[in-house]
């Protein structure tokens, strides 16, 4: 587009408000004139039911009145017509004012009449059934010769009882004046209807619209289902669309309404002067753009577009590379001088920030370069997939880990090259990271290989975003531990063969050692002597402590480890035997949970089954009642060992140092093999405590 059309464009732009607001306030006052012209024929709707209100009230007063009036009460015709006449004379507003039995036959009237039944008359049937004041619909009169309107109340004889009607017509020809004095837009209708929408009146009057003839249904079914006043836009009988206000009148709340005023108002008539402004306001805002096109068309050629020309060309130079292009127009603060000094300082920066990227082109091919060679030295092969999960990106060394070629691995899902198995406990893992946007770590998983094989992968990964921190999938690398993974199992398998052999090893131990029991067992039957008995019997307890320690080591998941305190309560049955509920002797044992290692066990177990058996046969000999103590402690650093009865004691003097007893030596030794000390008390009884410190990591 050329500088000229540009500034008509602008122009013309610059006018699209103005025109906007023309259009705006158009159809504001379009509203406005609306608005006053629909409450203006409201208005009008009231008022002349205003008058009619009035009217109705005034022949309420007089039908009231007349009924009250002995003659009437009596049916005495001439007097009763003979007043009603009087009281047409003075009333023009009535046609005719008569009174009729309850069986509908006329007897007076202010007008000549012969025999008339007006039983068939709506004003008579509601008047007979309701016994109230009611209005009745448009009728042609039997007796005036006119279309009238009548309003009737029943009068009772002098026992109470209704004996008929007394009668009003009201003329509607009253509302031609006040009509007449209605200043509406030219077009303008006013209409009175029953309550079946028949005409009772209607003016300017046409031969389309007579009086007794109803009314247009699509106006009629608008003014019925409406409240008792509103407006309606709707064509009327000539096809001209008017906004008709209507105005109800209802004899009571309760009642339906028994006449309707409706005023109509050309839509056309409304709108004219908002038609008029509009059209007055374009035709000053097209002049104004006329000349305003003109100044921009001959004033823009001259002064400005030889001067936008050259900048236009310098931009486009620069736009093609030519960096060192200016403007040469002189720079200013303003205006189209502005606009070059800038250009031509942007032409300046732009070869500063030229050379800048190029160095930092040549800066990025190098680091380029660098990860090449550091991505070609790994063993591992990088990947990146999408949010869902698919290759967009595979490295070299997939091929020789997998088999595959790279290219042919792009599109497929991460899933899909998992070996059978693998999907179900991999996936949630990978899925739960994915919400979080958390890396992946050092995931081990099993892949197929393209012939079939197996092998291990320890995927690591880190999710990436675009631009716009949109998440986009992950980038990370895979790791082929294949051959470390199957060492691992090798060491693993071989461990546990050991284990095995060690839990065997223990087991045949045990059962030696209780084999050697049984030995010392049969031995001890060829013995009589009681002093040797007793010997064979205390190192059988021996040896049983000592098969007892291994048979928690082959029991126990730890085959270097073992619970001091489970060894203590399978040991107290094999020398006090096993508990029973008669037994007046009590064992009360406080054991914390303490292991020891293996190399404690042995000289713990058995210095603590000499302990317990050394105290059932001092203590508890030829005794049926008892208690045993025995605590099983550890605080930092040290674990201990109590076993204290309710014996005879200690003999005065005793130190377990000196103490030549075969069974007291041997704990002593087993504690000092142990590192720790035993000490003796009297507490009720004897009481023989064990230290020895807590192996490291117990």
């Amino acid at each position: 587009m050329s500088i000229r059309g540009g500034l008509v464009l602008m122009v013309l732009l610059a006018v699209l408000p103005a025109l906007a607001l023309q259009i705006y306030d158009g159809v504001t006052y379009r509203r406005h004139l609306l608005r006053d012209a629909t409450a203006e024929a409201s208005r009008a709707a009231a008022a002349m039911a205003q008058i009619q209100e009035r009217v109705t009230d005034s022949t309420r007063l007089l039908l009231t009145a007349l009924a009250a009036m002995p003659e009437l009460r009596q049916r005495d015709s001439a007097p009763c017509s003979g007043l009603f006449s009087s009281l047409l004379n003075q009333n023009p507003l009535y046609a005719n004012i008569l009174a009729v039995d309850d069986q509908g036959d006329l007897f007076a009237s202010g007008l000549p009449f012969t025999h008339v039944n007006v039983s068939d008359r709506k004003y008579f049937r509601d008047g007979m059934a309701r016994h109230l004041f009611t209005a009745g619909e448009y009728i042609v009169s039997r007796t005036a010769s006119e279309g009238v309107f009548p309003f009737s109340l029943p009068f009772r004889d002098h026992d109470g009882q209704v004996a008929g009607l007394i009668v009003a017509s009201v003329k509607m020809t009253a509302f031609d004046d006040a009509f007449d004095r209605m200043r509406m837009p030219a077009g303008s209708t006013f209409g009175i209807t029953d309550h079946q929408g028949v005409r009772l009146f209607y003016r300017p009057t046409v031969t389309t619209n007579p009086v007794g003839s109803p009314i247009r249904p699509e106006v009629w079914q608008a003014i019925d289902s409406g409240g008792d006043d509103g407006v309606a836009l709707l064509p009327g009988s000539d096809g001209v669309k008017r906004y008709y206000a209507f105005r109800k009148l209802r004899l009571s709340p309760t009642t339906p309404a028994y006449m309707t005023f409706v005023v109509g108002v050309p839509e056309s008539a409304i709108l004219a002067p908002a038609r008029k402004a509009f059209i007055q306001n374009l035709a000053l805002l097209a002049a104004t753009t006329l000349l305003a096109l003109a100044v921009a068309w001959f004033f823009g050629g001259t002064a400005i577009a030889a001067r936008l020309d050259r900048i236009a060309d310098t931009a486009a130079r620069i736009g093609q590379g030519e960096l060192t292009a200016r403007t040469g127009l002189p720079a200013g603060t303003s205006g189209i001088a502005k606009v070059a000094g800038s250009l031509d300082a942007m032409a300046a920066l732009l070869a500063a920030n030229n050379a800048d990227r190029e160095r930092a082109l040549a800066a990025l091919r190098q680091s380029q370069e660098r990860m090449a060679h550091i991505t070609a030295s790994m063993a591992d092969w990088m990947w990146e997939i999408d949010a869902d999960d698919c290759y967009v990106h595979v490295g070299d060394k997939a091929r020789a880990c997998l088999g595959y070629e790279p290219a042919s691995l792009v599109g497929k899902n991460f899933f899909d090259l998992l070996a059978p198995g693998e999907e179900p406990t991999l996936r949630p893992v990978i899925e739960a990271a994915k919400a979080r946007r958390e890396p992946l770590r050092d995931l081990i998983n099993w892949r197929t290989a393209q012939n079939g094989s197996l092998r291990c992968l320890m995927t690591s990964g880190v999710a990436w975003h675009d631009e716009t921190g949109t998440f986009r999938g992950y980038r990370g690398v895979d790791k082929d531990v294949t051959e470390r993974v199957e060492a691992e199992r090798a060491i693993r398998a071989s461990l546990a063969e050991k284990e095995i052999l060690l839990k065997e090893i223990h087991h045949r131990v045990k059962n030696n050692l209780q084999i050697i029991s049984s030995l010392l067992y049969l031995q001890s039957e060829q013995v009589d002597d009681p002093v040797a008995l007793e010997s064979f019997r205390v190192s059988r307890n021996r040896i049983a402590s000592m098969a007892l320690v291994h048979e928690e080591i082959y029991r126990s998941a730890d085959l270097s480890h073992i619970r001091l305190d489970t060894y203590i309560q399978d040991l107290l049955p094999k020398i006090f035997g096993p508990p029973r509920p008669d037994s007046l002797f009590d064992i009360r044992a406080r054991l914390d949970a303490v292991t020891v290692p293996i190399e404690q066990a042995v000289p713990a177990g058995l210095a603590v089954n000499e302990l317990l058996t050394n105290a059932h046969k001092h203590a508890f000999r030829h005794r049926q009642d008892g208690l045993l103590r025995i605590t099983l402690e550890q605080v930092p650093g040290e674990i201990m060992v109590t076993v204290a009865d309710d014996g005879p004691g200690l003999p005065p003097g005793f130190d377990v140092e000196q103490t030549g007893t075969l069974g007291m030596q041997l704990v002593l030794n087993l504690a000092r093999q142990l590192g720790g000390s035993l000490t003796a008390q009297n507490d009720g009884g004897a009481a023989f405590t064990l230290r020895f410190p807590a192996a490291q990591g117990t």
